[in-house]
């Protein structure tokens, strides 16, 4: 639960350096690449607007600098509407409402969830509120898994060091977020990785 709960804590941080690379990103051919927006701002609010409404979908997410040189690597599913299941060092744990079903030595012990503490894999995306005061740019075209998208860039507040950055396809759906920043001090970053978005086989079962 442990390492479950760090990522999950990492999340809830501010956030990405704009000239990060990112493995596996790569320019994609420009007639295959979403549409440019005039607005870049409102093209990052519509795609969390449709991310929320999704049922489901898959995350693979890396924290990079938990301590020292370490990656820390988990795997999620979500289906809608509370229902969340995480593969990382700490095994197989499910979470459903605001109830962590915590295995460990073959037995199951039921936790309670702070509330607000998942918001941020539900929705990594920054409503109107969040961006206000935030400078969001377009990228251009990066290749994810396959898949043609257009980067956008947030930049945390002014001395911050922090940035949001986005992959989202043609369909308007985020296919990468990576949330670079500081903890104490020390740099971090997370990014996470969707697929499987609206699949209505995916499934999270209790325990």
């Amino acid at each position: 639960m442990a390492a479950a709960l760090l990522l999950l804590s990492g999340c809830e941080q501010p956030s990405p350096p704009a000239d990060a690379a990112l493995p596996g990103a790569v320019p994609a051919a420009p007639a295959q690449a979403p549409a440019v927006d005039a607005d870049p701002a409102q093209a990052v609010l519509r795609a969390s607007q449709r991310f929320a409404a999704l049922r489901s979908f898959h995350a693979e997410m890396r924290l990079h600098g938990a301590q020292a040189g370490q990656v820390v690597h988990t795997t999620m599913d979500f289906v809608a509407p509370d229902r969340y299941r995480l593969e990382g060092p700490g095994g197989v744990q499910t979470i459903i409402g605001n109830t962590f079903f915590l295995q460990s030595e073959g037995r199951i012990e039921q936790v309670p969830v702070p509330d607000g503490l998942l918001q941020q894999w539900r929705s990594p995306l920054p409503s109107e509120a969040g961006l206000q005061g935030l400078t969001v740019q377009d990228g251009g075209t990066a290749d994810i898994d396959g898949t043609a998208t257009r980067l956008y860039r947030v930049e945390g507040p002014t001395g911050s060091g922090e940035t949001l950055q986005y992959w989202i396809g043609a369909d308007g759906l985020p296919r990468q977020v990576q949330r670079d920043g500081f903890n104490k001090d020390q740099p971090y970053r997370i990014t996470l990785r969707y697929s499987r978005l609206d699949d209505s086989t995916l499934q999270v079962p209790l325990p």
